[in-house]
């Protein structure tokens, strides 16, 4: 079914899959696209032509359209490209000074020096653009922080002067921990009326806060899960926001999450060494066989596999995981991560690895093919984050069926059903704590020793659909609402 509705997106985002993506931000901002364009949406994507995006291969061509985008007392050429794909076209801000690097927002020495201006560059060339074009758009869609000061400058301008704000905006908060904060001395490259520089708007503790002016001037604001709409309201979860965002409470909307089905599915996946599916689940045996034998296990097929797939931050609960490590491994059990992140992190599970080498393993690296096989092969997927906007990595375990063991919290609460409630899909623990969690894994290990239950518990988590199309359905429903006031 096609649903003709009159809207027209422009969806700005800092990563988008293919072309260059981090982690979850890049696959929710090109499926969600897809999902709108299916249902009828015109929508337009926007996002960096980073140095690491190979144009050859994804067919990005020069526009011809060069803007000049000034920061109070210096100019920079923008060069606009794009690229056309199953009727939605992306246009690509393109500038040899601060996006030709291989990296998106980091280096070996943390986050880059000049991601303030880089991203002021990025939004400023948008709004540029939008006014170049003519386009007339009826909601810009902006996501996380990068994003954030487009309806700022939709109603203020650019460089000093008021701009005839006829776009509405939509922000959507995918992590609330990453705001955008930076020196205030920075303020006057964004031309904008010194009275933004105030509490009402961007001033946050003497700083700038991106991500606190976009949620003030924003039409309307969501998170990327119904929970988290609700826990960034307290002080525990708001990270020194929640009064500004209590304040917005009822302009804010959560919308759970989709995956797109068609790159994530045992049935069809190509990266995996053999499909499978809920009514034939051998095929997920030989994945097990064949991911120990890639990582050098030994193959047991009775011995529980748990994997680890995600950014090595302490947000992960990763530190929760170091502390419960020694009992952990009293088990007999096989334990592999997956990722790249924080030097520290990294650093610990290397050494959880020279421990443990026959029953740990460590690829400390971003694939998108391991991560294929990470989550077809294993038997149990953790996921302890202290907090979690959504996630995605249990909606992908789930369906390839690897039983998630997660903190109840955020989007991990609205997609995980803990065993053994009706309708059970994994396992939560309540309490943020080593006993807690210890206790979570320990009952699962026994489930799983329970191969009937087990077989059922993973044939449920299977059944489980958080496809992308009611995501966009949730989209295009709160679009209409942001039009209509």
């Amino acid at each position: 079914m096609c649903y003709k509705v009159r809207v027209k997106i422009l969806f700005v985002s800092s990563e988008i899959v293919p072309f260059a993506s981090s982690g979850g931000l890049g696959d929710v901002c090109a499926a969600l696209p897809k999902a709108l364009s299916r249902k009828g949406i015109n929508i337009i994507k926007i996002m960096p032509l980073y140095g690491c995006i190979d144009r050859e291969k994804y067919f990005i061509e020069p526009t011809g359209i060069e803007l000049n985008i000034s920061f109070s007392n210096s100019t920079y050429l923008v060069k606009i490209y794009s690229q056309t794909y199953e009727n939605i076209t992306t246009y690509f801000i393109q500038s040899d000074v601060f996006f030709n690097r291989e990296n998106l927002y980091v280096d070996e020495y943390g986050d880059y020096d000049d991601n303030f201006e880089r991203f002021l560059l990025f939004q400023k060339a948008i709004v540029g653009l939008i006014d170049f074009l003519n386009l007339s758009i009826d909601i810009v869609h902006c996501n996380d922080w990068q994003s954030s000061l487009i309806p700022i400058f939709l109603k203020y301008g650019t460089q000093g002067k008021l701009r005839l704000c006829n776009e509405k905006t939509l922000l959507t908060i995918h992590n609330l921990a990453h705001q955008g904060v930076f020196d205030s001395k920075k303020f006057y490259l964004m031309q904008l009326p010194l009275s933004c520089f105030s509490d009402k708007i961007l001033e946050f503790y003497g700083n700038i806060n991106c991500f606190k002016g976009g949620i003030i001037e924003a039409d309307a604001v969501n998170t990327v899960s119904p929970s988290y709409a609700k826990e960034i309201l307290l002080e525990k979860y708001g990270n020194s926001l929640d009064g500004v965002l209590n304040n917005r409470s009822d302009n804010i909307y959560g919308i759970l999450n989709g995956v797109d089905y068609e790159r994530w599915s045992p049935n069809s996946d190509s990266y995996i060494d053999c499909n499978f599916s809920i009514n034939d689940l051998s095929g997920k045996l030989k994945c097990k066989k064949e991911l120990q034998s890639l990582l050098n296990l030994e193959h047991k097929e009775n011995v529980p596999l748990i994997s680890m797939v995600s950014r090595l931050t302490s947000q992960k609960g990763l530190d929760l995981l170091f502390e419960s490590f020694d009992e952990l491994m009293k088990k007999d059990i096989q334990i592999i991560f997956l990722g790249t992140g924080e030097q520290w992190y990294e650093d610990q599970i290397r050494d959880l690895e020279h421990r443990w080498p026959e029953k740990v393993v460590a690829k400390i690296e971003f694939s998108s093919s391991l991560a294929h096989k990470f989550f077809a092969g294993s038997d149990i997927f953790l996921m302890p984050s202290t907090f979690e906007p959504c996630g995605q990595s249990q909606i992908f375990s789930m369906r390839y069926g690897t039983i998630p063991i997660a903190y109840n919290t955020g989007g991990l609460s609205d997609t995980i059903i803990d065993y053994p409630r009706k309708g059970s899909t994994g396992f939560l623990f309540e309490t943020f704590n080593t006993f807690s969690f210890l206790d979570k894994i320990n009952y699962s290990l026994d489930v799983y020793n329970q191969k009937i239950n087990w077989t059922k518990l993973i044939k449920r988590a299977m059944k489980c659909n958080f496809s992308v199309d009611q995501m966009a359905l949730e989209y295009i429903n709160l679009y209409k609402k942001i039009i209509s006031n």
